[in-house]
């Protein structure tokens, strides 16, 4: 109908004159019924139409009171419990609602109708085919979009339902929100900060989850995700385009994902999910688990590959970057800094570790590479040939290893675990109890452990390498060449034999015989135990504890012969330059020559002609006494007692304490 005709015209006239005789009875509000032109401040609690010629402003809509804005404008209403507006064009008109606060009733968008700036704090929205939202928060209470369209939707206590088909963009759903996409909808831009997105048989795209948010999809599409602090769990889905941050955690279960890019995050593929295309960088980290695959891989410094018995294909390894693996189930192939490697049908080839890497081997591991922070694990039945571990590297060994190259690293040989054939070219193999080791060759530098209850068979120990047997250890076939290092003690248990400079040496029993110490070599004699024939060298150490017998020790320029008190060492040849360690408290004995060729003793409290030099030293306790003591260069004697007729010569020190005596003394030129 043409406005400007006499009919309308009339009509309109007729309008405004029924309007005003309208008689509001007691306890109902008065308001216009039908808005043609522009009305402020009514309350509504009946029926009010606005419509395309009507403008309402700070419209109060009370219970039972509905406002139909068909067409025209509604600003600034107020929609309490019971209330209800809708908003729908009339023909070409768009209706409009702005800036609406719901307060427990309803707004209702239909087609062609418009809401901007809705506020609901309790109550409902509804937005319908047709019709639009735009800039809606959601205090508390629900939007429900059924084909409509929403935008820029802030949530942040409430929920919004999109169903039908719906379009959403820019929703920011904060902590406590919560959002649904379902029947075939479509959610863009939305970022999820720190509340909840569930998608069911749709799509979203450029989706953020940051600070503890989670979006889940169920037979969806997500497109372009950022998943920065939060959680995305994908299930039955397609997850293509998405970036993994710090603090960021992707589940795929039965389902797909293609060109991830995994900054600081974890990426989890399980229950027979793929992914293709993925870069792990420095903190990411992607997990294949025994039923998923991943294919197209390149993994950077500081990134992990981990795969739980599922497949990895194509995998480029770059310097840094760890892989994770085992060899029962698992299929892995690539190339890495060293060419290519696989892991297939329980065995594993020229597999690099390093940087938290780990390899579990159930079946056998040729050419293993272990650096720096990577770790093996050669399980019981287990075999691994040929492994080089670098410095840092930690191979732990309960099945067989052969031919291990050690560079720096540590090989464990745990309970029921063989090494055979390993160099130590510097680093440490460790012998558990239960362990063994045969045909070990121990380099300068290196070192080789034998724990309680393990056993080390033919060591072969280079000069500047070490055996170290602790109490209880076992090794047989020693070949302990000049300069090498034998450390060990006479301990129950302990049980040595082998070859060194001099003789055949044995430390059995409780007793030590023929032993040569050198180069930070030491042999402890502990409590009822014995030590004979012992030559102790330049850089060895002989230690004979509190009722521990030596027998015949040459004490060479260097050695060192530390008798504890209570010892006993009987027979000292002291070479010039030996150290002898002791003190003249009751009940240690040492009888000898020294390096002038002179008997000396210490015994029943005094010490006689005793030589100290080279580090060498002796405690005169109270109530003791020591006669004609030479003291030369680094030579130390302490005084508590009595102190007679001692030589102190160059850069030799006595020290006379509180109450003891000294009477005769020679000094040269050393320091009293």
């Amino acid at each position: 109908m043409n406005r400007t005709s006499p009919y309308y015209f009339r009509r309109s006239v007729l309008s405004l004159l029924i309007s005003a005789l309208i008689y509001a009875p007691p306890g109902m509000a008065a308001f216009t019924s039908t808005v043609i032109g522009v009305v402020n401040d009514e309350t509504v609690d009946g029926v009010q139409r606005v419509d395309e010629r009507g403008t309402t402003n700070n419209t109060h809509i009370i219970n039972h009171g509905y406002q139909d804005v068909y067409g025209g404008v509604s600003n600034g209403s107020i929609i309490e419990s019971g209330g209800r507006q809708y908003v729908s064009a009339n023909g070409t008109h768009q209706g409009q609602a702005n800036n609406t606060v719901i307060n427990g009733g309803s707004q209702t968008i239909l087609d062609g109708g418009i809401s901007t700036g809705t506020i609901i704090q309790s109550g409902s929205q509804y937005v319908y085919v047709g019709g639009t939202s735009n800039a809606t928060t959601i205090i508390s209470g629900r939007s429900t979009v059924m084909g409509g369209t929403a935008n820029g939707t802030i949530i942040n206590g409430g929920s919004q339902s999109v169903s039908s088909q719906g379009r959403v963009d820019g929703t920011t759903i904060n902590m406590s929100g919560y959002q649904e996409i379902t029947q075939g909808s479509l959610a863009t831009n939305t970022t999820i900060d720190g509340g909840w997105q569930y998608v069911d048989s749709s799509s979203v795209e450029n989706t953020t989850i940051k600070n503890g948010g989670e979006q889940r999809t169920v037979k969806s599409h997500a497109l372009n995700t950022t998943i920065d602090g939060g959680l995305q769990v994908v299930d039955s889905s397609t997850a293509e385009i998405t970036t993994i941050k710090s603090g960021g955690t992707q589940q795929l279960n039965n389902s797909q994902a293609m060109f991830t890019t995994i900054e600081g995050g974890t990426q989890s593929l399980n229950s027979k999910s793929t992914a293709k295309n993925t870069q792990i960088y420095s903190g990411g980290t992607q997990i294949v688990d025994n039923t998923s695959t991943s294919d197209v891989i390149e993994i950077y410094s500081g990134g992990v590959l981990d795969v739980r018995g599922g497949m990895a294909t194509n995998v480029t390894q770059h310097d840094g970057a760890a892989l994770k693996a085992m060899t029962d189930w698992s299929t892995v192939s690539g190339t890495n800094s060293e060419g290519a490697f696989s892991i297939h049908n329980n065995v594993a080839d020229n597999v690099l570790l390093e940087n938290g890497g780990h390899l579990d081997v159930y079946g056998s591991a040729n050419k293993t590479i272990i650096k720096d922070k990577g770790t093996m694990s050669v399980l019981t039945n287990a075999k691994a040939d040929a492994t080089r571990i670098d410095n840092g590297g930690v191979m732990d060994v309960a099945g067989n290893a052969t031919n291990t190259i050690i560079n720096g690293g540590t090989q464990n040989i745990n309970n029921h675990g063989i090494a055979t054939g390993t160099n130590i070219n510097s680093g440490t193999q460790n012998i558990k109890s239960g362990g063994k080791a045969d045909t070990t060759n121990i380099s300068s530098g290196s070192r080789q452990v034998v724990e309680k209850d393990g056993t080390a068979t033919g060591s072969n120990i280079s000069a500047g390498g070490s055996l170290i047997v602790y109490t209880g250890g076992i090794a047989h076939g020693v070949n302990q060449e000049t300069g090498s290092a034998l450390v060990a003690n006479t301990g129950a248990g302990t049980d040595i034999e082998g070859y060194n400079k001099l003789s055949h040496f044995t430390i059995t029993g409780g007793e030590a015989n023929y032993v040569v110490l050198e180069n930070t070599g030491e042999l402890t004699v502990v409590a009822k135990t014995t030590a004979k024939n012992t030559t102790v060298d330049a850089g060895g150490k002989l230690i004979v504890q509190k009722e521990a017998k030596t027998d015949t020790t040459r004490l060479n320029n260097g050695g060192v012969l530390e008798v504890q008190d209570g010892g006993e060492a009987k027979h000292v040849e002291q070479q010039s330059g030996g150290a002898l360690i002791a003190s003249t408290t009751s009940g240690t004995l040492i009888e000898g020559t020294n390096s002038y060729g002179d008997a000396f003793y210490i015994r029943n409290s005094e010490a006689k002609n005793v030589v100290l030099e080279n580090a060498g030293s002796l405690t005169v306790v109270t109530g003791s006494r020591a006669v004609d003591t030479i003291i030369n260069a680094n030579g130390k004697m302490d005084v508590y007692g009595k102190d007679v007729g001692t030589v102190l010569n160059s850069a030799g020190t006595q020290t006379i304490y509180a109450s003891a005596t000294s009477d005769k003394a020679n000094i040269k030129g050393g320091k009293q």
